[in-house]
């Protein structure tokens, strides 16, 4: 099956859209199973740290984040499933399902903490639980 990483169906809750952090979130987590490098930019702080707490694993920066995430993709996500969004103050969780085109899927969890409350608030630190 020829399918790129773009063509990840996603599947979101009604009533996301109420809150700018909770889309910003959204498009986070599609922007790392996507590796769409020029919104990890935008969105993550350089001192980013990422904890992907299966693999007892801790990344550390910007960079980091990125060669991860191309080191790693060996996997293509056929559909990103969100069931909630949460948001407040400077902090954020998403869960839901990931299916891969093998038919795999994985449940997970992001606990999000921004730099600050604001809008202009960058991504800080993910802890990542994945099952």
């Amino acid at each position: 099956m020829d399918s790129s990483p773009n063509d990840m169906k996603l599947i979101i809750p009604k009533g996301c859209d109420n809150a700018p952090r909770k889309q910003l979130v959204i498009d986070f987590t599609v922007s790392i199973l996507k590796q769409q490098n020029e919104i990890i930019e935008e969105y993550a702080n350089e001192s980013i740290i990422w904890y992907q707490l299966k693999d007892n694993k801790k990344v550390e920066g910007q960079c980091s984040l990125i060669s991860t995430l191309q080191e790693e993709n060996n996997h293509i996500v056929d559909c990103l499933e969100i069931y909630q969004v949460i948001t407040h103050g400077k902090f954020a969780s998403i869960n839901g399902v990931i299916t891969l085109a093998n038919g795999t899927k994985i449940d997970f969890c992001d606990v999000y903490m921004f730099s600050n409350t604001g809008r202009s608030g960058k991504v800080q630190e993910i802890k990542s639980y994945r099952l």
